[in-house]
């Protein structure tokens, strides 16, 4: 089994230190996952044997665990692609940032000075940012922005260049 898993997301997750049976229930999520079973018959599951798992934890301490966020990764896989989710954007880890850094929003906008309206728009795919604010809210969270060149949709087609814009 491999030290670490990198979600969708690009978060990394050490699966070093994990006992037995915590081993032998994710190597059970990869070979459902493997299957591509439905979307929902994978959800049901990984949250059945997790509180199974863990027994009395509460629930918010759950949802923290290496098992939890692994399985949640692996069931928005497939529901991207069996067509009933998106993919993350940069709205959802905006809202990761804030929840982590702040714990809600009303905080972060009170810090940032920025409306909460604003904000919900903005995470609610109601309004686009200008590039002036989404500097100001990343450098509220102690973040910045950063060019980075785009994976290819198609892992046999490299990226290329066509008159300015980048073509797969």
């Amino acid at each position: 089994m491999k030290k670490t898993y990198v979600t969708l997301d690009n978060q990394t997750i050490s699966l070093e230190g994990l006992f037995g049976k915590e081993k032998a229930f994710i190597r059970k999520a990869f070979s459902l996952y493997e299957k591509k079973v439905d979307w929902n018959e994978f959800s049901n599951f990984y949250i059945g044997e997790i509180q199974n798992l863990f027994g009395p934890v509460p629930r918010k301490e759950i949802v923290k665990s290496p098992l939890f966020k692994l399985c949640g990764d692996l069931e928005m896989r497939l529901g991207v692609e069996q067509g009933q989710t998106r993919l993350p954007d940069y709205r959802d880890a905006l809202e990761n940032l804030i929840d982590s850094e702040y714990g809600s929003r009303y905080q972060f906008c009170k810090h940032a000075n920025i409306s909460q309206d604003t904000l919900s728009r903005i995470l609610n795919k109601k309004r686009e940012p200008s590039v002036d604010l989404l500097v100001r809210i990343l450098d509220s969270l102690g973040y910045e922005m950063t060019f980075q060149r785009k994976q290819s949709p198609q892992k046999d087609k490299p990226l290329r260049r066509s008159a300015g814009a980048i073509m797969a």
